[in-house]
């Protein structure tokens, strides 16, 4: 299923800052978001370079606007794991890439998405090595200054307290970059409307599968069965859980029970159904590969410049990429 974590509805508008919440940087730069969990990612949305970008002391927040879209987003200092200055290369043409600054969090499923700023105010990596230096510093002192609320512990905190006053981003054009691993994060949840369209989506198919077996087996073609047969309310909506209607309460008409073989029909649609199930279960175990996906990651990610020369994620040369928010891959 398609995720996206940093984008919002589109025509949301995040309104006012919060009360006390103060500006530390603004200016207009392009936004992407990337799965760095997944080889070779393309961008799950981009915003140009004319949107608007809002770092305060307790997220940062972006907006883009024109005369028919708005599309906005933020992303808070509770989530991001690791901070990374990515300089351009000295390339010209096809070949060249742009400096960017990566904010990537730890996702649900071992999941790795990544927040990507460049381009914009953000034209050299002067500009983005003073932009990652804000953002470094207002992250954690948030941390710091709230370990209680979001359980940083004290050894965590104390680290924290370091990165407040340094160390410095300090690159060049066409160098290897740097990161600095962000102590205290907390996983990234997942988007409440994919879990509702996954589990909405699992009951309808279960159901669909008993309303068919109920009615292939009936004398008359399925298009002559009366709507009536079918009630309204077997029908599955984002609102009603699987949880809460398994498939054995599923209604049916009254006279599917007074036909011949239902009792046959029924015992095969639940064999058909656990079939299923076991074939899900069959599967090689995910939960053991998302976990060797997030060390192979994290290892990518986080590694010093000295540990892997020359293998430095790139995903800049996407950046422009005519993808439009919201589309899934």
């Amino acid at each position: 299923m398609f995720h996206q974590h940093f984008l919002s509805a589109p025509g949301t508008d995040l309104g006012p800052l919060d009360t006390g919440e103060r500006v530390l940087w603004q200016g207009h730069c392009a936004v992407a978001e990337y799965a760095f969990d997944e080889a070779s990612s393309l961008p799950r949305w981009t915003l140009p370079e004319e949107t608007v970008v809002l770092v305060t002391d307790r997220r940062v927040r972006y907006t883009y606007a024109n005369t028919s879209t708005l599309s906005s987003g933020e992303l808070f200092w509770l989530w991001p794991q690791h901070l990374r200055v990515q300089p351009g290369n000295r390339e010209v043409g096809r070949n060249a890439t742009i400096t960017q600054i990566q904010l990537v969090c730890n996702g649900p499923g071992g999941s790795f998405p990544a927040l990507v700023f460049a381009g914009g105010a953000l034209g050299t990596v002067g500009d983005a090595d003073r932009l990652a230096n804000v953002l470094r510093q207002a992250i954690a002192r948030f941390r710091v200054e709230n370990a209680n609320e979001i359980g940083v512990p004290a050894p965590q905190a104390r680290m924290l307290s370091r990165l407040v006053i340094g160390p410095e981003f300090s690159n060049y054009q066409g160098g290897e970059g740097q990161t600095v691993t962000l102590l205290g994060s907390v996983p990234v949840p997942a988007p409440v409307e994919d879990a509702a369209f996954a589990e909405s989506a699992e009951f309808g198919a279960e159901a669909e599968f008993i309303q068919d077996a109920e009615l292939v087996q009936d004398d008359r073609p399925v298009s002559a069965v009366p709507t009536s047969a079918v009630p309204t309310s077997a029908v599955p909506t984002s609102a009603v859980p699987a949880s809460a209607m398994p498939a054995s309460a599923v209604p049916v008409s009254a006279a599917a029970f007074d036909r011949p073989g239902r009792e046959a029909d029924a015992q095969r649609a639940q064999e058909a159904i656990r079939a299923e199930q076991d074939s899900r279960y069959a599967e090689p175990d995910l939960a053991s590969r998302a976990a060797s996906l997030a060390a192979r990651i994290a290892g990518l990610v986080s590694a010093s410049d000295e540990d892997r020369p020359g293998q430095v994620t790139n995903l800049s040369a996407y950046l422009n990429a005519d993808v439009d928010p919201g589309t899934a891959r």
